[in-house]
């Protein structure tokens, strides 16, 4: 401390001072912000008023008042009209038409519809009037008829030689075809176990079988295109069969 002087000393200390307060108040907030942060937000601001809390009250003076009931001449002239202009409703037994005073406002009601306005492209009294579709008939049900029962044919054995009956069976086969397909199979008498070749033959007579019977079928008018060949070697004998 020796060599200052007492005067500067204090005017430094007071600079000091002044400065420390002026920064704590520049950098703290006032006592009511600290409360407000600790209450959890500003509470100073007051609630948001109750909408139409500022209008005056309802002026009950400026209710209309009610309506007054229309008599018994009034409520029959009124009906009397709606019945004249073609649009009053159906009233039950009993029940009095009631309607609104001044409904009509002194005004009479027209005694047919106004007739309807002649706008260009609204105007449909000039459309001819439609012309009813003729619906066509159902197709009739189309009846399908089974395939006929296969009639057996016997030959000789081992050959494709037919037998007399079998013939006189396709002739009559052939006359009550109608329009139906005829389908012919012959069988080549395979027997259980046989051999590649064995069974090879077995298939060609059962081939020659089918032709055997084409033939007799050809012979007693049907056209070869209405004849199906079928042939097996497995079998015997052969068939005809009518097919719709």
């Amino acid at each position: 401390m020796a060599g200052r002087r007492p005067g500067r000393v204090w005017q430094s200390g007071k600079l000091l001072f002044i400065l420390s307060v002026g920064l704590g108040m520049a950098g703290c907030a006032s006592p009511v912000s600290l409360y407000h942060d600790a209450e959890g937000g500003d509470i100073a601001h007051l609630n948001t008023p109750i909408p139409g809390s500022e209008l005056p009250y309802p002026n009950l003076a400026s209710v209309p008042a009610a309506p007054a009931a229309l008599t018994a001449t009034e409520k029959q002239a009124v009906q009397q009209q709606l019945q004249t202009a073609g649009t009053a409703p159906a009233t039950p037994a009993g029940m009095a038409l009631a309607a609104a005073p001044g409904a009509l406002g002194g005004l009479t009601l027209p005694d047919s519809a106004p007739p309807e306005p002649d706008v260009p492209g609204i105007n449909w009294q000039g459309l001819p009037a439609a012309t009813p579709v003729a619906m066509a008939a159902p197709p009739a049900a189309v009846t399908v008829k089974p395939d006929g029962p296969p009639i057996l044919l016997a030959f000789q054995p081992k050959s494709a030689l037919l037998l007399a009956q079998a013939q006189t069976a396709l002739a009559a086969l052939a006359k009550a075809r109608g329009s139906a397909d005829i389908r012919v199979g012959g069988f080549g008498e395979q027997n259980a176990a046989v051999d590649p070749v064995q069974d090879a033959a077995a298939l060609t007579l059962g081939l020659q079988r089918a032709r055997r019977i084409a033939d007799a079928l050809t012979a007693a008018g049907v056209p070869p295109a209405k004849i199906t060949l079928v042939a097996s070697a497995a079998g015997s004998g052969g068939f005809a069969q009518l097919v719709y």
